[in-house]
């Protein structure tokens, strides 16, 4: 179960992620809209690094 949860490089990058969307829909003139469109690249990120945990993003073994 340890092995699905996100490593210290990660949780790095989803901070810097946040902290760089939450500075810019400080600055935008519509905060809510902002701040949903910088939680998109937040969600790719998270949803790829489940797949890439869980083995699903990975390529199979080749069979030769």
């Amino acid at each position: 179960m340890k092995r699905y949860f996100p490593g210290r490089a990660e949780l790095i990058i989803f901070a810097v992620v946040a902290m760089v969307g939450a500075l810019i829909a400080s600055n935008a003139t519509s905060r809510d809209a902002a701040m949903s469109l910088m939680a998109f690249p937040i969600f790719v990120g998270a949803a790829v690094t489940g797949l890439w945990k869980s083995g699903r993003l990975r390529a199979p073994a080749s069979e030769e």
